[in-house]
């Protein structure tokens, strides 16, 4: 439990900042050890209401967290649908535990649907002020 809470806090650190500005996106390697502890884990919209569970994470060729793949909508898995959302759209809340998507619920329901075998879609960072 020590090293998940230490990548928490590592991913979490910079969204804790007090600036308007928004926090840099860490690059470092993921692997399935780093990625597990995160999946199907419940994820809050921007209100702080259920949005969905993060069921992937999507990495480039150097293994840096590019996309949160996120189960959304549906209620006992009828209409549910996954959407890929951006690693700069993904917050973690070392202070609860939270993860949180930096987007409104409208935006997650209009989202794209993710499908694995096409190129993904990925839903744009939140404008920065």
């Amino acid at each position: 439990m020590k090293p998940v809470f230490a990548l928490l806090l590592l991913v979490a650190g910079p969204a804790l900042a007090e600036d308007a500005s928004p926090p840099p996106v860490l690059n470092f390697p993921m692997d399935a050890g780093t990625a597990t502890p995160i999946l199907g884990r419940q994820v809050l919209d921007q209100a702080g209401k259920a949005a969905g569970r993060i069921v992937d994470v999507l990495v480039d060729q150097n293994g840096h967290a590019r996309a949160a793949v996120i189960d959304t909508g549906g209620f006992l898995g009828l209409g549910q649908r996954r959407i890929a959302v951006s690693w700069r759209a993904v917050r973690f809340n070392p202070a609860d535990g939270s993860i949180t998507l930096l987007m409104p619920a409208d935006a997650i329901t209009a989202a794209p649907e993710y499908k694995p075998a096409a190129a993904p879609v990925v839903i744009a960072s939140p404008p920065h002020p």
